[in-house]
């Protein structure tokens, strides 16, 4: 049985390693890059913002043949955009597959959330410049953002204010407490864009900050009763926005706050340059033609648009910026990685206090067949947490998990342990290949 296991298992293993090394599967010279489709991650829910934004332009390159390949859009959600961040990352660097995303990619290093940012991909450019406001339900006592701002002083941490944690907006919520000594908002993740316009409306928050073109989206027509509407208290770029004439600035009101989000493309770190420029070209052609202006300026987008090195300053402006913010966002966050290292310290801890009491007094003791399953338990539990913390590859990860908690549990027996290295090599280079090249989902 054992030998037909191996004739099967170890070309199979070879084959997954000989890709997992070197990439043969994807495999392409440069000089013919691209050829074969471009996967662009989205790291949210089809049909939000920068779902819709990279579909338009994926759209237009295929439509104007900018690329020999099409772009082929991937959802990948969760962990407010972290998920499909790192799923990139740890993508070959060989331009097949890129993220699209917005200043998150900043802000999630910076208050703890992941240990990686700006710094470990390959920018391409950016397009597109988001406005962003504070807004209100229409029935609201606040009529500017500083009657807002007493409010949050006089009562601190009682005004419920929408900012996901680790988000842009999260780093604007405490721009504007800086700019008000004493205000303090009781921060609230309240999810994207639609999930926060409900809890507005339905009285879980106060107030929230919105993108421009979701705050169109939302405001209903005039008439509305006031309870089932929004109203804008200030936009937060410097100038006023022409698509809301009578809304002012932070700065109108002598409050030193502006802020504003934009979208980004990246490939994976040590992508070759050749590579990242056919890919600025084709978005940058994308990025003039009339009907992906006309469709932005419903959006109310703005067309911004920057590369090469006024895009590396432009990166490091704004990591400069928001840096002075990183050390509360951190200690807002609780530091679950950290619990879960313990609660595994202490699982090991009781496994070894047993196994002593089982030897002085084995009347006394958990029944020696309760142990393995106790380590392995233990086992899984730190697989998840060098999963959380990104520091171990998947595939790494697994093999050690599976070959460590088969171990365990067969009890140590050394003829079964060549079994099960192959077992753990194929559970984890099997399940990434699966994951990855078949069903494209995002592994931590």
């Amino acid at each position: 049985m054992n030998r037909i296991w191996h004739i099967f298992a170890v070309p199979l293993i070879a084959v997954l390693l000989l890709w997992r090394i070197s990439g043969v599967f994807n495999s392409n010279s440069e000089a013919s890059y691209p050829a074969q489709p471009i996967q662009v991650v989205v790291p949210y829910d089809a049909g939000g913002g920068t779902d819709n934004f990279v579909r338009l332009l994926s759209k237009t390159i295929a439509d104007h043949e900018l690329l020999p390949q099409p772009l082929v859009v991937i959802n990948q959600p969760g962990g407010s955009g972290t998920i499909g961040s790192r799923y990139v990352k740890d993508s070959p660097p060989d331009g097949y597959r890129i993220l699209c995303h917005h200043e998150s990619i900043i802000t999630a290093k910076l208050s703890g959330s992941v240990p990686f940012g700006p710094e470990a991909f390959e920018p391409i450019v950016q397009t597109g410049g988001i406005n962003l406001l504070v807004v209100v339900r229409e029935d609201a006592p606040y009529q500017s953002m500083r009657d807002l701002l007493e409010v949050a002083k006089q009562e601190p941490k009682t005004l419920r204010f929408g900012a996901n944690l680790g988000s842009p907006a999260h780093f604007t919520a405490m721009k504007l407490e800086a700019a008000y000594p004493g205000a303090q908002f009781n921060l609230i993740t309240a999810g994207g864009g639609q999930k926060r316009f409900v809890s507005l409306l339905g009285g879980h928050l106060d107030a929230g900050i919105f993108s421009l073109a979701e705050y169109l989206a939302f405001r209903a027509e005039e008439g509305t009763p006031p309870d089932k509407n929004v109203r804008a208290l200030a936009v937060l770029s410097a100038d006023r926005i022409p698509a809301l004439p009578g809304v002012g600035t932070c700065l109108d009101e002598g409050i030193d706050v502006t802020s504003d989000n934009a979208y980004y493309w990246w490939a994976p770190k040590g992508t070759p340059p050749e590579v990242v420029e056919t890919l600025s070209d084709a978005l940058l052609a994308a990025w003039e033609k009339e009907e992906v202006r006309e469709t932005l300026n419903e959006w109310s987008i703005a067309p911004d648009l920057t590369q090469g090195k006024a895009l590396l300053q432009r990166l490091q402006d704004r990591v400069s910026k928001m840096e002075k913010f990183a050390v509360r966002a951190e200690s807002d966050l609780p530091n679950f990685p950290l619990y879960a290292f313990l609660i595994v310290l202490a699982l090991m801890a009781v496994v070894v206090v047993k196994s002593v009491v089982e030897r002085t007094a084995p009347s006394a003791a958990v029944p020696a067949e309760y142990r393995p399953a106790i380590i392995a338990f233990s086992i899984v539990i730190a697989y998840v947490l060098l999963l959380q913390l990104g520091l171990v590859p998947f595939a790494l990860a697994t093999i050690a998990m599976v070959f460590f908690c088969g171990a365990v549990i067969s009890g140590w027996q050394r003829q079964r342990l060549p079994v099960l290295v192959e077992i753990a090599l194929l559970a984890g280079l099997g399940s990434e290949f699966v994951f990855t090249r078949i069903f494209t989902v995002a592994l931590p």
